[in-house]
């Protein structure tokens, strides 16, 4: 197992998702600035989105109430807005602006 580094499971799924069918990781966090999640957790989720997602897709998917609400993207790292049309990139961290607040 060690000798060889794993399985190969991770890099057959990585394979297949990412390269194959063009899906990219991508992070939503709810704080920019600390990149958390409501309770505090660092970078809790990733989602594996379609290569030409743009960010109210990101929205959309993480929850249909989000997506109507939806505002704005801001790039976590860069502290910049995102525009509604550009795609996401892979790895990006985002923050998602909404007039819908957490019940």
């Amino acid at each position: 197992f060690s000798k060889w580094g794993g399985t190969g499971v991770q890099q057959l799924v990585n394979k297949a998702y990412l390269e194959k069918l063009g899906y990219i990781p991508v992070y939503p966090v709810e704080n920019p600035h600390s990149l958390t999640d409501h309770d505090g957790n660092v970078l809790p989720d990733v989602y594996l989105m379609p290569s030409g997602s743009t960010p109210r897709d990101l929205a959309y998917r993480i929850h249909s109430e989000l997506g109507e609400g939806y505002l704005y993207a801001v790039d976590a790292l860069t502290g910049l807005r995102l525009a509604d049309d550009n795609p996401l990139k892979p790895d990006q961290i985002v923050s998602i602006v909404s007039a819908r607040k957490r019940g």
